[in-house]
């Protein structure tokens, strides 16, 4: 616990309002999870025993439900990075020097920021020509995809930008790498 108030300590308040940015979207997502499971759990309900009790079932829950995964996993993105719950491969991280381990978290910051920045950039591009071209799906809602893409789009976007603050801050020393990497056991 005192780890984390000197870690807390040692960031400076602008860093700590810019991580509210990564924060939300992550509670959000959580909050998206716990009403995704209500709806399927009613929808399933309703299907079974609907007709003997006249409760009506959506006949939307594959689409909509793939609409709420896709904001909660991409949206939570961001907040796994910044609290450390990204999967993480670090076999000879604790046996590196401490500017190797460092150098190390930066680069792995940096490349996780290219592929988000690269993959939010495709996304954005496809959300500029469902717009212009206005694409709709071919299910119940006609829902337009613009939409849909553009909740992935936003996710990338933030998972980018949440790697270069963690980059930016483990270079400004308002973390350390060991931090970066999750609880440690």
């Amino acid at each position: 616990m005192s780890d984390a108030r000197s870690a807390l300590t040692r960031t400076p308040a602008l860093a700590r309002a810019v991580d509210l940015v990564f924060i939300w979207p992550g509670y959000l997502a959580g909050i998206v999870y716990l009403l995704l499971s209500f709806f399927v759990t009613y929808d399933v309900l309703a299907r079974k025993w609907g007709g003997y009790v006249g409760l009506p079932t959506t006949r939307v829950t594959d689409e909509v439900s793939g609409y709420m995964l896709a904001v909660a996993a991409t949206w939570g993105f961001s907040f796994a990075l910044r609290t450390g719950a990204h999967v993480r491969v670090d076999v000879m991280f604790p046996y590196m020097a401490r500017r190797v381990k460092t150098a190390v978290d930066v680069l792995a910051q940096l490349l996780m920021a290219a592929f988000a920045a690269i993959v939010a950039w495709k996304i954005w591009s496809l959300v500029a020509d469902s717009l212009q071209s206005d694409m709709r799906s071919s299910t119940y809602l006609l829902t337009p995809l613009y939409i849909p893409q553009g909740i992935l789009g936003v996710g990338f976007s933030l998972l980018a930008l949440a790697a270069v603050f963690t980059a930016v801050a483990i270079l400004a020393g308002w973390e350390s790498s060991e931090e970066s990497a999750g609880p440690q056991a």
